[in-house]
Order: C-alpha cells, then structure tokens, then sequence
C-alpha cells in the first residue's frame, strides 16, 4: 500500500525568500527511505486561516501531513492555536514539557526564570501528544485523526533534523506498513536531454509499470532517474540494473556513472580507484571547486589544495604564468588557463590538476572580456584539455556553480580516457 505525505512550511521569511525552505528537501528524503511518498509541499504564512486552510487541505489529501514552523515563543508564532481552532479543543500545559525547558536553558548557562513566553513553549493541544525536544524548546506534537496523522516539528533545521532521526521515522515505520521505493540515478553527458529522449523512446515505452523514468538536465549533463515501486527491495534493485545494462546498450557512449550522485563524489572515487592525486588553480570561481572537492568525505586521499589566484600577480608570482602571454591574449584566455593548471600540478606535485579563468561579472572584466567567458584547463603533465565556455546570462552566483560543475565534469572524462 502507498503511503501519502504533505509537507507543510510555515513563516513569511519562506515566502519572502529570506530563507530558503530546506526542511522540506531534508524531510522528504528521510520519508523516502521508508517507503513513505511526498504528494505535496505547501508554504504558507504565519497567518491563521492559511494555516487551518494547509491543514485540511493536508489531511484530506494525504495519510501524513508534517509541518515544520510556527511553535516558537513570539506572537508570530500561530501554528499551535491554529491546530487548535483545526481540532476544536483547547491549550493544556505539559509539565514534563516545562522541566526540559528549564533544564535545556539551566545546561546553557540561563539561569532567571522562565518569562511567560517561554512557559507558553510547554502549551499544546489537548488531542495532540508530545515528543520530547532533547534540541531545543519546542516540543514536536502528534495528532492522530481517524488513521491519518498530523506531526508539527520546529522550524529550526537541526531540531528538526535531530527530531527526525530520532523519533519520527521509526514512529512511522511502525505505524505504517508502506511500499518499497528504489531510486537510482545514472549520469549522463554528451547529448541534450530531448535528444536523449528520442534514443530512448521505445526503450522507456517498454519499462515495467513499476518502474518510472524522469530526466533530471542541468547545464553539463542529465540525471536519469530510475524509480522502482514493489514489495521485494532486492528484486527491484535487480530489475533496475537489468534496464541500465539495456540502456548501455542503446546510449553507453554518454553514460559518465552508474551510479550518479554529485560530481564530485564520482571524480573522488575515479582517482581512488587509480591512485591518482589533484589539484586545482582558480580564478573566477574563487575556491569554489576546491569546497566541492572536499566536501567529500575522505578527500584528502587525492586532493592536496589549491591555489586562488584572484590577482593576476598570483598567476604570475605563484603559477609562473608568462606575463608576455597575459598582455598578448589577456587573463581570460586559453594559454594562461593552461599554465595555471600546469603551474598548480608542479607547485603541489599531484598528477590531474584543474584550473579557471573567467569573467564572472556583473561587470566586464579588466581585460575587456565578455561577461560570462571562461576556460578550464586540465593537465596530467603528458596530455592537457582546454575548453572555452559562454555563459553571458547568468548571475554570478549560477556561473560559479555551474563553471565549478563543468571543471569537475570535463575532470572525469579526462581522468578516464587520458589516465
């Protein structure tokens, strides 16, 4: 059977876009490893017929709606009175709600009385239970109605996350017999998306009912999600290897990784497979190649550092890219991406290294340069690419990303048909 869940948002800094809504991605994840299917987000504000509006809307969709928000000590805080005005029943105050309350604030080196703000944190629904907050003053509340549920948890991201891990998702594996979901992503480059849907067409048409498709594009390459609905985990898994070795066959040339999870987490585990060490010289995307690097746990098996050479005196001084070169072809060129990266490879004796010049903008560059132009050099000392890059529409933040994307990505391919 499946089981259907709502996430509900609230707060005005979501719909604002203050902040971003994480919680959500975080929470719907955690379902999906149980099985448990998301059908809806919704994001409200902190106004009190939106919220009774998100909750029926909710519960009359779905088995679990889980809402993150509203439970904090000040006036905006709406979410419990509006469960209220929901259930038709009053506030109770919850003793042993009061007492981790004063112990979490004593443990934090509080130490006046609580004021009535703080006291009205251990006020909860009378037709609603408890679940303890062990990270902060909030507690979680569970309403059961007929056979569905409704969970409120704090809006912070670390309680939630603890309250999560700890409580919510074996509650709802006892409570819930669920199907079983299966996803596995493959990555693909080399061919836009709806190119790769014509290739595939009969192939998808002729998938098990079960198994569902879905074309993730970015700018560099394509996720291809498969996900698997049934009963039998190990048979599922089986099934969807069995249509990947298909797909192999019919579209293997652009297949990067059997098992896609972000760049970097398959470059990492190429060059521990061969051994190999890297480094990387940027520019124009600031250090930002080197924070996806070693977000990777275990990096420092294969990655030595970097070398963000913003000036061009650091390209210079630190890299031995030729002056003479800088003001022929200027900064943003291939022939100093290419000295970059060599330069990086000798000064931190690795065996790949990777390098970035570009114009992020908004402005041009110094140079003149287009905004939106860069190149990525990667060398091993015998064999180097060079590649060139447009992209004059996008803001600073997404060319950063996405140049930072496409070095790692352009790395992969490297390391497999020149190491």
């Amino acid at each position: 059977m499946k089981i259907k869940a709502t996430l509900l948002t609230i707060g005005d800094e979501i719909l604002i876009g203050q902040i971003v809504d994480t919680n959500s991605a975080f929470i719907a994840k955690q379902l999906n490893t149980i099985g448990i299917e998301v059908e809806e987000i919704i994001s409200v504000q902190d106004e009190m017929n939106h919220i009774i509006e998100a909750f029926e809307r909710g519960i009359s969709k779905s088995d679990i709606v889980i809402v993150t928000g509203g439970l904090g000590p000040t006036k905006d805080d709406k979410t419990k009175v509006a469960l209220c005005q929901f259930l038709d029943c009053e506030l109770i105050q919850e003793p042993k709600i009061l007492e981790n309350i004063v112990q979490l604030f004593q443990t934090r080196g509080y130490t006046k009385e609580l004021n009535s703000l703080n006291q009205d944190q251990a006020l909860i629904p009378e037709k609603s239970t408890f679940i303890q907050n062990k990270y902060g003053t909030a507690p979680c509340l569970w309403t059961t109605i007929n056979d569905k549920i409704i969970i409120n948890l704090p809006g912070v991201p670390f309680e939630m996350k603890g309250l999560m891990r700890d409580e919510i998702i074996q509650r709802l594996q006892n409570q819930f017999q669920s199907e079983t979901i299966v996803h596995r992503d493959i990555l693909i480059s080399g061919i836009p998306e709806s190119d790769l849907a014509i290739l595939l067409e009969d192939w998808e048409n002729n998938l098990p009912e079960f198994i569902h498709l879905a074309y993730l594009p970015n700018r560099t390459s394509i996720d291809l999600r498969f996900s698997a609905f049934g009963t039998d985990k190990e048979f599922l898994q089986n099934e969807i290897q069995h249509q990947i070795n298909q797909f192999k066959l019919i579209a293997g040339e652009f297949l990067v990784s059997e098992n896609s999870g972000n760049a970097q987490q398959i470059l990492g585990d190429i060059l521990k497979e061969k051994g190999l060490t890297i480094s990387t010289a940027e520019s124009c995307t600031g250090g930002n190649i080197a924070s996806l690097i070693t977000s990777v746990s275990g990096s420092s098996a294969y990655y030595f550092g970097t070398i963000v050479s913003y000036d061009t005196s650091v390209k210079v001084n630190l890299l031995n890219v030729n002056q003479s070169d800088i003001d022929e072809f200027t900064v943003v060129s291939e022939q100093v991406a290419e000295q970059m990266a060599k330069g990086v490879r000798n000064q931190l004796k690795t065996d790949i290294s990777i390098s970035t010049t570009g114009v992020a903008g908004p402005n041009k560059g110094e140079d003149g340069k287009e905004v939106g132009t860069v190149w990525i050099s990667i060398t091993n000392g015998h064999s180097t690419w060079n590649k060139k890059y447009f992209y004059p529409y996008l803001d600073r933040e997404d060319f950063i990303k996405i140049v930072s994307n496409n070095a790692l990505n352009l790395a992969i391919q490297f390391v497999r048909e020149e190491c």
